[in-house]
């Protein structure tokens, strides 16, 4: 027990920190490390560790990885980019609109895909009509993982939920497409009314045009969404996500007119290593006793009432993934919900409170993450800059969707 706890310990320090001196292992290499180290010490057999890898979940998010990449080979994300440049009159509606597409998409297309595809367009956006990038590099951070939070296809962490929970997905979007609509309004008024020197209804004055440079694949693109409405129709009449999403994949490898290797060059797959390593490090955690241990102590907050397990769960959660960011943190509370009277309503809060965490600080999910790295050859963002909209944006919407959630879940 004492060699799981103190592997599971230092992987966690270095998933969550990741700017230690001297070491320069990212967070893949961290649960691969994690992973080969209950191995090697013995507290679970290669065959163990095999077999704690969920097929499923790897399966799932690889599937809708490709979907994405080959939505984003397309060319739909620049026809997102000149409608939003086009529609938006004054720097106002600019971050209205930014607020409301990057939401949205991230709801379909998995939030840190849009965050990577959305930076440099953001970026180029704010240059060619003279604007201060930072709320609008903020607004896209923090809207992209408000907007994933009503769909199991969202993010990383919902995948995982919606895997682990079996709860429908209307039933999902239903509870939580609120908190989303509420979420993505409070955002917008936030960042609005910090940076109201910045973003006032100042006239959008176009510098560059490049519309002329919009390279798109129709034939790819009507496949590519053609895939997206059978994923989301499937997935509605209650069909395996991970069996839609792949089958929905390799679909788009024969049909995609288009040379595979260039859109599956595009599919995160030290993602998929970084999942396969936490599931193994979890499961030497499991087999260890530890989990029994913590579960023993922690049952009582989380099963004493509705409002105060949500609230409970929503604060757990809030500063667990803070410290080791969002994914972890679910596959974490995951061990301990099977136990409990209502799961369902723990899986919903563990959804929303997880998700919208992320926004607390700079660090707080991945999405944060790629957005003010990608960036940051042009504009530097420092963590109290940002934390002047997370931690009122993050407070506000957590507590209307523990709200939404007693009323709904």
């Amino acid at each position: 027990m004492n060699i799981a706890l103190i592997i599971f310990v230092l992987t966690y320090i270095i998933i969550g920190i990741q700017n230690i001196p001297k070491l320069h292992i990212n967070r893949p290499a961290g649960a691969l490390l994690g992973a080969v180290a209950m191995v090697l010490f013995g507290v679970i057999s290669l065959k163990e560790a095999y077999a704690a890898i969920d097929l499923d979940t790897i399966l799932f998010i690889l599937g809708m990885m490709i979907i994405v990449a080959y939505t984003e080979v397309s060319g739909f994300f620049q026809i997102a980019e000149d409608f939003i440049l086009k529609s938006a009159k004054n720097a106002s509606s600019l971050l209205l609109f930014l607020v409301i597409s990057s939401g949205l998409l991230s709801s379909l297309f998995m939030n840190d895909t849009i965050c990577l595809i959305l930076t440099p367009i953001v970026l180029r956006l704010t240059r060619r009509v003279c604007l201060n990038p930072i709320p609008y590099l903020i607004a896209l951070a923090t809207s992209s993982n408000i907007g994933s939070v009503m769909t199991i296809i969202g993010n990383p962490q919902n995948m995982l939920i919606g895997l682990y929970s079996k709860i429908p997905f209307l039933e999902f979007l239903r509870i939580l497409a609120p908190v989303t609509v509420i979420g993505l309004l409070i955002n917008f008024l936030v960042i609005r009314f910090i940076y109201r020197k910045e973003i006032a209804h100042k006239p959008i004055v176009i510098t560059e045009n490049d519309s002329s440079r919009i390279v798109v694949q129709k034939e790819l693109l009507f496949v590519s969404f053609f895939a997206l409405a059978l994923l989301l129709v499937f997935l509605s009449l209650g069909f395996s996500p991970p069996a839609v999403a792949i089958t929905l994949a390799c679909f788009l490898i024969l049909a995609g007119a288009t040379k595979p290797r260039k859109a599956l060059e595009e599919v995160d797959w030290t993602l998929l290593l970084f999942f396969a390593g936490l599931f193994i490090v979890m499961k030497g955690v499991e087999k260890s006793g530890i989990i029994t241990s913590i579960f023993s102590y922690v049952q009582h907050y989380l099963s004493d009432g509705k409002l105060k397990q949500i609230v409970n769960l929503s604060l757990g959660s809030t500063v667990v993934s803070n410290i080791v960011s969002n994914v972890p943190a679910v596959i974490l509370f995951s061990h301990f919900f099977a136990n409990l009277a209502n799961s369902r309503l723990a899986w919903l809060t563990l959804a929303m409170s997880s998700t919208l965490a992320g926004n607390l600080t700079i660090i707080g999910s991945v999405a944060n993450i790629i957005v003010f790295e990608s960036a940051r050859d042009e504009v530097k963002v420092g963590f109290f800059e940002y934390l002047k909209v997370g931690l009122p944006l993050t407070l506000i919407t957590l507590f209307l969707g523990v709200c939404v959630l007693v009323f709904l879940g």
